[in-house]
Formats: structure tokens, sequence, C-alpha cells
């Protein structure tokens, strides 16, 4: 968690931006547990929508984002995460939560495991970090889960609400 606590930091003292914490976040994340992609999701529009802040792809050294996901499109996932506060799913493609992107979203990035944790800020939902693992499942550890428990709690410091929901 080296990069993020710095970006935070250097975002409080006015040397580092929202993005490069993100950014550091996910970075961070992959490192620690070896997964294929993480990524940063906010809630907007009342919480109805989450937009991608930013996703890193550890095999191509990349961060992307931008992508939106709708209530509407995936009512189990939403329900799930607002309702337990993460997502651990070994089998993604059957996991009652995710199974409803296995047709379009982890289909097109062979995505076989999902492990999610609401960020709070303020003790309010405003967003998500993401694991993804692709090619084949894999098996979440205690220490994973921890690992991304300890990021969110970190970027929650700094994260703001995308509409004030």
């Amino acid at each position: 968690m080296d990069r993020t606590q710095a970006a935070v930091f250097g975002l409080r003292v006015g040397h580092a931006t929202v993005g490069d914490v993100w950014k550091a976040a996910c970075e961070d994340i992959v490192e620690r547990t070896a997964v294929s992609r993480a990524s940063v999701w906010a809630f907007a529009d009342g919480r109805e929508k989450l937009v991608c802040l930013n996703l890193f792809d550890a095999a191509r050294r990349e961060h992307g984002g931008g992508m939106v996901l709708l209530r509407a499109d995936h009512p189990d996932y939403f329900r799930a995460i607002t309702n337990n506060s993460r997502v651990v799913a070994s089998d993604a493609l059957t996991h009652p939560a995710t199974r409803c992107f296995a047709g379009t979203y982890f289909k097109g990035n062979d995505i076989r495991s999902l492990l999610d944790y609401i960020v709070l800020y303020e003790n309010v939902a405003v967003g998500v970090l993401c694991c993804e693992q692709s090619g084949a499942m894999r098996e979440w550890t205690p220490a994973d889960s921890a690992c991304l428990q300890s990021v969110a709690m970190l970027i929650g410091t700094v994260f703001l609400a995308v509409d004030g929901s």
C-alpha cells in the first residue's frame, strides 16, 4: 500500500491528484494480490450506476476507465455489493451476484473470479474496489480480502461522492 499512502499524502499536501490516488490503489492491489486487474468505481446518480474511475490491467501495464454499469442492467450485483459490502466470487461466471456479467464483460476479458469491496466515505457507500482474475478461477484468500479492505479504507478517506448521494 506504499503507493496509495504516498498518493493520499500527496493529495492532502497538493502534490498529487485524486486520479493519482486511484492509479496507485489499483497498482498496489495488483502487486499485493497478484491479480490480473484492479479497478476503482464510483457510485453516481443516486447509486443507480457505477462509473469506473480507473482500471489497471497488470498484463498490459495500462490504466483505463470510463466504463459504466447500470443498476437496472445488473440488479443482483448492485443488491449484493450494497447489502453485503463485498462480493466474493471464486467462480464469477456462476455466482448469483456476478453471473449477470458472464455473457458480456467477463467473456470479453476472460474474467473467471471477482473480489469486490465497498468504499465508504464518512460511513456512506461511495464506490467499489474490484479485483478480477483472468484465465483461471481463483480461490480468494483472507490476505486478498484484507488487502482490498485496507485499500478501501485508505482511499475512502479522500473519496468524494460523485453526485452527493
